[in-house]
């Protein structure tokens, strides 16, 4: 994601370009023929402004070249993911098709160079860039028909990173719903600003947990303004989780160091008084089997002494009884 936007914010090595024919060719791959339709998508409304010539802005040449932006990537998502529902594909389409990401892209490409209107360059907002590139797209597919300016337009945006950008899963507001029902805090959107200024909506929506503001979102509608508040916000709580995790860590990795050496310590003494009983016990045991053979040697030196008496007890009679005799 990081080597994206980086890959989106650079700036043109070559330089701003001084011709929309240089433009085209570099980022479309494509010669320009009917000049007159670029030069009307590089027109802003500004210049109408007192004019007598027969101006015209790039309002419907934009408004042309949205659908043909729309229906190219409709297209090339339905062909490669084709078992996604509806709403996978939309959201995959959004993450291209967005106001942010055409601005930087239209700016990335040197656009806001060529872009004709009453006012100074550096007063030139990212949106009229924005609304350039789809003029611009709409003046292609005058130029050179649905097919090739498809096959154009899809070369421009794979060159920046298009792959990458549909097979994105995060969905930021998604992620931070979770988070917080997880955790049982209060998470809203409030709409902070909503413009209506140059005759374009603009919308900025904050993403509060608990009534506390984690992220600011500015976009053209209130689903992206969302959006933007929701990874601003996400990225906060991933900072902040970042910070307590490796607090827990420092604080766990000392208390196990002081804990198992003392329960080393604490089950070793214990190891020693459990071995002390047991050598009574063992001198006990043999106390015992040595009394159990004392009393049995005894017993038997009284069984053999009481059979030896018995033996003599029956021979004394035997001798009063000769002495008797005689």
């Amino acid at each position: 994601m990081i080597r994206l936007w980086q890959r989106l914010t650079r700036a043109t090595q070559q330089g701003p370009d001084t011709d929309i024919r240089t433009l085209v060719r570099r980022e479309f791959g494509l010669r320009v023929r009917q000049r007159r339709a670029y030069d009307e998508a590089l027109t802003h409304s500004s210049m109408l402004d007192g004019d007598k010539t027969g101006l015209k802005s790039n309002e419907r040449l934009e408004f042309l070249g949205d659908v043909v932006l729309d229906m190219t990537m409709a297209n090339y998502l339905y062909r490669a993911f084709p078992e996604a529902q509806e709403g996978e594909l939309t959201k995959r389409k959004s993450r291209i098709v967005n106001r942010k990401n055409l601005n930087l892209l239209g700016k990335n490409m040197g656009l806001h160079h060529l872009i004709q209107a009453k006012m100074r360059r550096e007063d030139i907002h990212d949106s009229m860039v924005g609304n350039a590139l789809e003029a611009l797209i709409g003046a292609i597919y005058l130029d050179h028909g649905f097919k090739k300016t498809q096959r154009a337009v899809l070369l421009m945006l794979k060159h920046y990173g298009l792959d990458e950008q549909v097979n994105e899963t995060h969905d930021f507001k998604s992620q931070l719903h979770q988070w917080a029902t997880k955790r049982k805090k209060k998470l809203a959107f409030e709409v902070l600003k909503d413009d209506d200024a140059a005759g374009e909506e603009r919308y900025e929506i904050a993403a509060k947990v608990n009534g506390e503001v984690y992220g600011i979102g500015i976009g053209r509608s209130k689903k992206l303004a969302e959006q933007e508040a929701a990874r601003r916000a996400w990225k906060k709580v991933y900072d902040r989780r970042n910070a307590s995790g490796g607090g827990q860590k420092r604080s766990n990795g000392d208390k196990p160091q002081a804990s198992s050496g003392e329960g080393r310590r604490s089950r070793g003494a214990g190891s020693s008084r459990r071995r002390r009983p047991a050598k009574p016990k063992s001198e006990s045991s043999n106390a015992n089997q040595g009394s159990d053979k004392s009393s049995a040697k005894e017993g038997s030196r009284s069984r053999s002494g009481r059979s030896r008496s018995r033996r003599s007890g029956g021979n004394k009679p035997s001798e009063s009884s000769n002495s008797a005799k005689a």
